[in-house]
């Protein structure tokens, strides 16, 4: 699936087990018309998400908030806005279309997951940076520009730092009351 909107991470073993799991939340969300695949990459699933996954997964965020332990299998739900062959002019164009709609004043960060490629990530992040006319923070940007790499494909949006769905985080959260 090279047309993906979302990446899924579990256990290897588990995905299987996380497809049903999480179709089980789209549904319960009410969430558009979602396929789910398994990848080359144990543990990592790709979808196709009908529709906008950022909101997709800001509703199924309370979903898990309100009893985290409940889902056995999904570790990680990441929404991507856009696909891209996993080269650097590639990457640091649409990294730099996306920036755009980074407000002025905001701050940002860029992310990188990669998955079978060669890319260097401090290379890939000086690039995509180097076009973004805004304020880089680390600690706590307004906004990341993430980037998942499966392959020859990146995947890049441009979230909120809560867009990325933890379940882990969110147990972490939970706990501490």
């Amino acid at each position: 699936m090279h047309d993906f909107n979302l990446i899924i991470t579990t256990q290897r073993g588990n995905e299987r087990n996380c497809v049903r799991e999480v179709m089980m939340l789209v549904d319960e969300a009410g969430g558009p018309e979602t396929r789910l695949g398994r990848t080359r990459f144990p543990g990592l699933i790709v979808g196709s998400v009908k529709g906008d996954p950022v909101e997709l997964l800001r509703r199924i965020r309370p979903l898990i908030e309100r009893d985290p332990w409940d889902l056995r299998f999904a570790q990680k739900l990441i929404p991507i806005q856009k696909n891209v062959v996993a080269d650097i002019p590639h990457i640091r164009e649409a990294a730099w279309e996306l920036a755009q709609l980074i407000p002025e004043g905001a701050s940002f960060k860029i992310a990188v997951n990669k998955r079978g490629s060669e890319l260097r990530t401090i290379e890939l992040i000086r690039e995509a940076a180097s076009k973004i006319e805004r304020k880089v923070d680390l600690e706590s940007p307004d906004k990341v520009i993430q980037i998942e790499i499966i392959d020859d494909v990146a995947g890049i949006s441009l979230i909120q730092v809560d867009d990325i769905v933890s379940v882990t985080k969110l147990q972490e959260k939970a706990m501490e009351g």
